[in-house]
């Protein structure tokens, strides 16, 4: 930690690809809606392509993501039901199967809190309690928790920055940013005036982005705990 830093009082995780390896629910996705591949992979680059945006609220950013699926009402219908019925299911079911947290995340985040630390939670899309059931993680185990889709944006929003810094009840200079995407994730933490780590489950290390292992390694050098 750069020493003119303040010490860490707070640590901000993502979900998805953060605290587990999202390529193990990626391929249960592909195998498990083989026939709906090109659906999926559609409204994949339709979510990611609204980092940053601010609709805010919740019905004007669902609306804006059925825009860009498609101008057609009927089909409009039909991804609605898709999205219902057929993905956000499958999703928790990959969960459950499939997906499996990083190995130490309880611990990790007992032993923050332990120390004294904040932590919140901060991620795009709708769910959060189920996907956390379904990874076996409690929800209490955060002290904050924004899901920025319900609030009609996704990071890295100024205004879902604000919000993280209100709700953690700390300056951003005192908290950290975990995340695994550097368009979201990273550009979030410095709105928010956050140092921030980066998940990589595989590929070169370096400062700043890292395997999950090295990231728990940094944040218990930097807290202390």
């Amino acid at each position: 930690m750069n020493a003119s830093s303040e010490p860490l009082r707070g640590v901000v995780f993502d979900l998805d690809g953060t605290l587990y390896d999202k390529r193990a629910l990626e391929w249960f996705m592909v195998r498990s809606m083989p026939l709906a591949l090109l659906r999926l992979m559609k409204y994949t680059r339709v979510r990611t392509g609204l980092a940053g945006v601010d609709c805010e609220h919740g019905e004007a950013i669902a609306r804006l993501t059925l825009d860009r699926l498609s101008r057609d009402p009927s089909a409009q219908r039909e991804w609605q039901t898709w999205i219902r019925e057929r993905y956000e299911p499958a999703v928790l079911r990959g969960l459950r199967e499939a997906a499996r947290l990083y190995a130490g995340v309880p611990e990790l985040l007992a032993r923050l809190r332990n120390a004294g630390l904040r932590i919140g939670l901060v991620s795009d899309y709708r769910g959060v309690p189920d996907r956390l059931a379904a990874l076996g993680l409690p929800a209490t185990s955060f002290d904050f928790v924004l899901v920025t889709e319900e609030q009609g944006a996704m990071k890295p929003a100024p205004r879902m920055a604000a919000t993280t810094l209100a709700g953690m009840q700390l300056p951003g200079a005192a908290m950290v940013m975990v995340g695994d995407r550097a368009f979201a994730d990273e550009r979030f933490a410095a709105a928010a005036g956050m140092r921030f780590l980066g998940v990589r489950p595989r590929g070169p290390a370096d400062a700043t982005w890292m395997p999950w292992p090295a990231v728990q390694a940094r944040l218990l050098a930097w807290t202390g705990a």
